[in-house]
Parts: C-alpha cells; structure tokens; sequence
C-alpha cells in the first residue's frame, strides 16, 4: 500500500514538472497580440501593393490641399448668400417702388371720380307712382315730407340748378285733352311748385315731361306701372363759367 502511494505521488510530482515546464515556454499574451497586429498591417500593406493601390494614409499635402477645397466652398457659399441678399434687397426695392407707383396712380384715379362724381347729376328724391293717383298730378303727404327733406341740399348747393323730369306708364289718362305726356309734365310742375314755394328760385328749376317714354318696369303688371309712374328730382353741377377771350 506505502509504494502504491510513493508511486502515485511520483506521477503527480512528475506531471506537475511537465505542466510548469509548458507554461514556461507559453508566449506573453500582450506581446502575441501587438505581434499579430503587426503582422496584419504588414500582410495589409503587401496585399495594397500587390494590387498596386496607392498608400491609404493621408499625406499632409493632402491634407492642406483638402482644407482649402473647403475653404473654397465656403467662401463660395457666403458670396453665394450675399448676393442672395442683394437680389431680395433689390427685389424689395422695386416692390416699393411699384406700390408708391400703384398708390400715386389709385389716388389719382379716386381724384377724377371723385371730380367725376362732383360733375354729374345727382338724384335727389324719386317720387313714385303711388305718389300720383292714374290720370292725376295731386301730391300727397309723404311726398310733402320728403321735399322738405332735401330742401336744404338744394340751397347749400349755391349755383347748382335743378332739373325736375316727370314719366308716367302706359294707360291712357281717360282725359281725351291730357295724354301721358302732358299728365308727366303736370306732375313735374306739381313737385316744382312745391320747390318754389319753400323759396326755391323758378330761374334754377327745369321741368321736363317724358310721358310713357322711359319705363323701369313693365307696364303688364300693376306694381310695374306704379313703378314707371314717377318723378325725379335731380341737382345739376354748376357749370363753370366761360373764360374771358
């Protein structure tokens, strides 16, 4: 039993030997790494110039030569945007400019109608047909009222004139002496008596008589004619007057 375990502990002791033997001619692992880097670049390096490509580093030269491209663009890119700022400048500019012009030529334009406007004649009052009773030139009440609503007009207009125009619809008067266009001119002299006598002066009124002439609405229908049976009263610009020669 004592020499079974001598030769045991003989086989262990030996065992033991060979095992720190193989670790001592194991390499060290950080040394068998940089060796393995090394031998990769260099098998990179043979393997660039068996395909005859060019050095994959970058040389200083290429370096500046690649700064410069990019300065280069840059400077292109701010002149690029400089003029970008001078066309929208310029741009804005002429906008201005059109709308001084647009504006300058929209006032001009309100001047002549408001001139336009001031020239024209300008209706005062429309008395319609049921003002008149068919085939009668009587005024009644409302129209009284009315008058005297743009009686005032008249006499702070200083020199207008006013022009007073009587029509009628198309159905006979019943009166074989009075045809429409004597009952239109009746009915306009109705409404200038009225003017003169809020001292309106007979020498600035104009009456006129149209009869059944200028319809606004169809006579087939009794709103239309009541509608054709009416007067206007209309203030005339003063006219200017003539130049001496």
């Amino acid at each position: 039993m004592r020499l079974i375990i001598i030769g045991l502990s003989i086989i262990f002791f030996t065992l033991s030997t060979i095992i720190t033997f193989k670790a001592l001619e194991l390499p060290d692992p950080k040394n068998s790494l940089q060796d393995d880097q090394k031998l990769a670049t260099s098998e990179s390096n043979n393997a660039i110039k068996a395909l005859g490509l060019p050095n994959p580093r970058i040389s200083h030269q290429d370096e500046k030569l690649a700064t410069s491209e990019s300065n280069n663009v840059i400077e292109r890119l701010a002149e690029d945007q400089n003029t970008n700022r001078a066309i929208v400048a310029d741009l804005q500019g002429k906008i201005t400019q059109l709308e001084e012009q647009l504006k300058t030529k929209q006032e001009a334009l309100e001047d002549i109608k408001a001139t336009d406007a001031k020239n024209r004649p300008r209706t005062l009052a429309v008395f319609s047909g049921w003002t008149f009773r068919p085939g009668k030139n009587g005024v009644n009440d409302v129209a009284l009222s009315t008058i005297e609503n743009f009686v005032g007009d008249i006499v702070a207009s200083k020199g207008s004139r006013i022009l007073i125009e009587g029509h009628t619809d198309n159905i006979p008067t019943g009166n074989r002496q009075i045809d429409n266009m004597d009952l239109s001119l009746r009915r306009a002299r109705a409404i200038a008596d009225i003017l003169i006598s809020r001292g309106i002066s007979p020498k600035r009124i104009s009456v006129i008589g149209y009869g059944d002439a200028h319809p606004i609405d169809s006579n087939d229908t009794k709103e239309g004619r009541a509608k054709n049976r009416r007067v206007e009263v209309k203030l005339l610009p003063k006219e200017p007057k003539e130049g001496k020669s």
